[in-house]
């Protein structure tokens, strides 16, 4: 195994755990203003319920960032669980927007599934995942010009 192998480990489970914790805090903020503002995105399901999901969401996706393999299966069971109810859902009501939610969480199940084998190498190697974040990078990068 080569340094760069294990960089491109460390980066795909960095990425992935990054995704989960974006994904839980936008729904956290779309939960937030459901309650508060907007009565379309409460019909879509946005509420307390998913305010919860969210906060799981976010706590995975620190667990999946600080190698802990069972965060990952825990993400992995809860945006296929996600993907499924999108997919009954979409096919009892045939939205635009059920399709979009489905092919998200469709693809962020694919990609914690492709992350599976980048964990237990990470594991094996007593590596932890990249914890950069390339907005933040080019944030600090904007300040200093």
């Amino acid at each position: 195994m080569t340094e760069k192998d294990l960089i491109n480990h460390s980066q795909r489970v960095g990425k992935v755990a990054n995704l989960v914790i974006f994904l839980g805090i936008l729904g956290i903020i779309l939960s937030i203003l459901a309650l508060s503002v907007s009565q379309g995105l409460a019909q879509r399901g946005y509420g307390f319920g998913y305010i919860t999901i969210g906060l799981f969401m976010v706590g995975l996706g620190y667990g999946i960032r600080y190698r802990y393999k069972y965060c990952l299966y825990a993400a992995i069971g809860l945006f296929m669980i996600l993907s499924g109810n999108f997919l009954f859902r979409f096919c009892i009501h045939h939205t635009a927007y059920l399709s979009l939610r489905l092919a998200l969480c469709s693809w962020v199940s694919f990609r914690l599934l492709q992350s599976l084998p980048s964990m237990q190498m990470l594991i094996a190697t007593n590596t932890l995942p990249d914890k950069s974040n390339r907005f933040m990078e080019l944030l600090l990068k904007q300040k200093r010009v």
